[in-house]
C-alpha cells in the first residue's frame, strides 16, 4: 500500500493541474467571447473607432495570456486564432462590416474550440 501514495499523489496533482488549467481556459475565453461581442455590437451600429479600441483591447487581452496559452494549447489553434483576430482588426479599420461579423463569428467558435479542448472530458482524454 505504501508503494502506491506516490504514483496516486502524482496523479491527484496532474488532475488537479488540469481541472486548473481548463478553468483558467474558460475564464479567458468567456472574456474574450465578451469582449468580441462589444466590438461586433460597435460595428453593426457602425461606430468604427469603439469597434476598433474593443478589438484592441481584445488583443492586448490575449497577448497577456500567451505565455500560459502556449503551455497548455497546441500552439498551431493559438496561431489560428492569432490570425483571426489580426484579420479581425484590419477589416475593423478598414470598415469591412460584413466581412468583419463573419471574421468575428468564426473568432468566437475559435475560441469556443480552445475551451472545449482543454475541458476534462472522456472525448478529451480518449
Amino acid at each position: 500500500m505504501r508503494s502506491l501514495r506516490i504514483p496516486i499523489f502524482i496523479l491527484l496533482l496532474t488532475m488537479i493541474l488540469c481541472l486548473y488549467a481548463g478553468s483558467s481556459v474558460k475564464r479567458c475565453t468567456d472574456g474574450w467571447k465578451q469582449q468580441l461581442q462589444t466590438a461586433a455590437d460597435f460595428a453593426g451600429r457602425e461606430d468604427w473607432p469603439q469597434a476598433q479600441q474593443a478589438l484592441t483591447g481584445l488583443y492586448e487581452s490575449w497577448q497577456v495570456q500567451q505565455e500560459w496559452l502556449h503551455m497548455v494549447i497546441a500552439h498551431q489553434e493559438l496561431d489560428e486564432t492569432e490570425a483571426l483576430l489580426q484579420r479581425c482588426i484590419a477589416l475593423c479599420r478598414q470598415r469591412e462590416g460584413s466581412d468583419l461579423q463573419a471574421d468575428m463569428a468564426e473568432l468566437c467558435t475559435q475560441f469556443t474550440l480552445l475551451d472545449e479542448m482543454q475541458r476534462l472530458t472522456l472525448r478529451n482524454i480518449l
